[in-house]
This record gives C-alpha cells, sequence and structure tokens, in this order.
C-alpha cells in the first residue's frame, strides 16, 4: 500500500487559488505562529486512528503518513479545518465532503467498509509438545516410561 504524507501537497491538491491565496496571506501574518503543520498532523492523526481501529493494516512508522487511498478524506477534512482557522468563508458543498469524509472514516474504524492492505499476513501456528510413542512403563492410563 502506498502512503503518502499529510502536508503543503495536499493544500495545493486541494484548494482553488482564491483559497490558497487567503491562506497563504493568513500564514503570512505571523510566520512563527504558523498553524498549518499542527493542523496537517491533526489531519494525519485522524485518518491514522481510524486506519489502525479497522486492524487490518500495517501501520507506517511516519506520523504524518496516511494511506493514499484515503487522500480525498483527508484533503476535505484539512480543507474545512484550515478554512475555519482563517476565518474564511466555506461554502455548503466544502461542509459536505468533509462530513462525508468523516463518515467514511468513522466506518472504515467500525470495519463497515473493509479496508485493508493486498499483504499476506502471517497464519498463527500452534506448537505443543511433541508425541511420544513408547511402550508403557509401569502401566496406567499414560504412555510413556516415567520421566520421559
Amino acid at each position: 500500500m502506498k502512503w503518502i504524507r499529510v502536508d503543503e501537497a495536499l493544500i495545493a491538491e486541494g484548494f482553488n487559488p482564491d483559497e490558497q491565496e487567503a491562506v497563504s496571506q493568513g500564514r503570512a501574518i505571523d510566520p512563527a505562529a504558523d498553524p498549518v503543520p499542527g493542523i496537517c498532523s491533526g489531519v494525519a492523526g485522524r485518518v491514522r486512528s481510524a486506519v489502525l481501529a479497522c486492524g487490518r493494516v500495517r501501520m507506517n512508522a511516519d506520523e504524518l503518513s496516511i494511506p493514499n487511498a484515503l487522500r480525498g478524506e483527508a484533503t476535505a477534512i484539512l480543507r474545512v479545518r484550515l478554512l475555519t482557522r482563517f476565518a474564511l468563508a466555506i461554502t455548503e458543498e466544502r461542509k459536505r465532503e468533509a462530513e462525508a469524509a468523516e463518515e467514511r472514516l468513522d466506518a472504515i474504524a467500525r470495519g463497515d467498509i473493509p479496508f485493508a492492505e493486498d499483504i499476506a499476513f502471517s497464519k498463527p501456528t500452534f506448537h505443543g509438545r511433541p508425541a511420544r510413542w513408547a511402550s508403557p512403563g509401569v502401566g496406567g492410563i499414560m504412555h510413556g516410561k516415567p520421566g520421559a
């Protein structure tokens, strides 16, 4: 499964030029207090928690990475969170996209929507004491010699 990072690339991908310009202006006001990395981290955490809850995917070690299959959901949620943070107008379409993305992530977490890697997980193996076949030494119901 291919993994992508939730970062500036998703902003460029999911925002129209007017929204990108407004976010850029908002970030330029106080570069030291740039909220974008924190919001990106929060969105990545939200997506990763849903994927982890489904239990069928091996997680990537990078905390900002998500499965590429959930790129659209991450973009929709990121868009609404950033527009809200910078007090910009959010259209009803953007709100519906984010709500649908949240609902899909919840369904994945519950296991309602199959979401799994195309890898073979190891099968469980069971180990026990090896069987020993011998003549009964002392008698009784146990097979084998005493102390064997």
